[in-house]
């Protein structure tokens, strides 16, 4: 079951059924362990969801599936129209990710260095990924430390600097695991007027994290996964974000 969106449609905004996510009957146990259980989710093109979760409910595993990192089981899952299994590479064409686990960066270079890097492996020329580089390190505010090395950064920064990575390629679909680990207010808003600037440009986001009612301003559809299964809920239902310091 989906919900009824919060916000009208923008301008502009398709929603064939082409694009978007679309996630029907997935399982995926791990070390015996069920992690997902008849998964359903429909993000359609140009719109949010969020997902809010537990520890261990089985979030990051749903984005590893949508990004190609590991197979349901059961189910299947298309981003963009592409099968997940069978069409991989097109899936990871169009997708950008950034996981929880900072340590997905290079910590002994800096942030241009890192951008410089991850665009050249995704076939980017060099004076695109100078441009974007920049652009997204202004719009994130992390040009007051992008020269130095990515070790010396806060958490909260190097959390930016991984959406900064996702984005390097201008992808059509945006996957954020735990995006808003380690922000203060200030960080939490930047973060959330980036969505909104993507989403308004057509972009599909699917954001999860353990409390996500900061993000709610810009949801088209909340949901909740407790124990491998996602439902969809109000905003009174959701638990309170409180940002952690940096």
């Amino acid at each position: 079951m989906i919900p009824h969106h919060r916000r009208s449609r923008r301008r502009g905004q398709s929603r064939g059924a082409v694009g978007g996510i679309e996630v029907r009957g997935v399982g995926k146990s791990l070390r015996g362990r069920q992690i997902l259980h008849d998964v359903d989710l429909a993000v359609p093109r140009g719109t949010v969801a969020v997902i809010e979760g537990d520890n261990g409910a089985g979030k990051t595993t749903l984005v590893r599936i949508l990004a190609t990192v590991v197979s349901p089981d059961t189910g299947s899952a298309l981003v963009n129209g592409y099968d997940v299994v069978s069409q991989g590479l097109s899936v990871r064409r169009s997708i950008g990710v950034s996981f929880a686990n900072e340590r997905s960066l290079y910590w002994r270079i800096n942030a241009y260095q890192n951008l410089e890097l991850f665009g050249q492996i995704a076939g980017l020329n060099k004076k695109v990924i100078a441009v974007r580089s920049a652009a997204l390190l202004d719009e994130l505010h992390l040009l007051h430390v992008a020269e130095g090395q990515v070790q010396r950064m806060s958490t909260g920064q190097r959390q930016r600097l991984m959406v900064a990575r996702a984005l390097l390629t201008d992808p059509s679909v945006l996957l954020l695991d735990e995006p808003f680990r380690g922000l203060d207010e200030d960080g939490v808003q930047t973060l959330i007027n980036l969505v909104a600037k993507r989403v308004q440009a057509g972009t599909t986001i699917l954001i999860v994290a353990p409390l996500i009612v900061a993000v709610l301003p810009v949801a088209d559809a909340t949901y909740r996964i407790d124990a491998g299964t996602v439902r969809p809920v109000t905003a009174g239902q959701l638990g309170e974000y409180h940002p952690e310091q940096p």
